[in-house]
């Protein structure tokens, strides 16, 4: 890979992770065993994260409107950059090539933010600030 095309696959894969539902849908289907989730399945998962509740009580507009965006917008931006394969007619989504590489990218984001804010708290609290 020449390192324009890298920059390019860095580019899509950090705009793909740039939302809260997209970088969700990576961490469900990560934690899941299964190869294949259901749009619908994604869709309750990410409003029970969202409201706080149980899955079996993320229903109603919320849910609508999650299942929405999911199909409409974030699983549609997901498969082209290859790191989920979207089948929107029969609503099924599963691991694309890239999925491994942007499942990393976030666990390495997430961790090393955690890590400088904690630094960053404890500097401030040992400053007296």
């Amino acid at each position: 890979m020449t390192s324009e095309e890298l920059e390019t696959l860095l580019s899509t894969l950090y705009h793909a992770l740039r939302t809260k539902r997209r970088r969700l849908v990576i961490q469900i289907i990560e934690k899941r065993n299964s190869n294949v989730l259901s749009t619908r399945e994604l869709a309750r998962k990410i409003t029970s994260e969202e409201m706080g509740v149980r899955e079996t009580h993320a229903t109603g507009e919320p849910y609508r409107n999650a299942y929405n965006a999911l199909s409409q917008t974030h699983l549609p931006t997901l498969d082209a950059a290859s790191i989920v394969i979207y089948d929107p007619k029969r609503q099924m989504v599963s691991r694309g090539n890239y999925f491994e590489l942007a499942a990393l990218l976030l666990d390495t984001n997430i961790s090393t933010v955690e890590l400088v804010s904690a630094l960053i708290r404890n500097g401030e609290s040992e400053s007296g600030t």
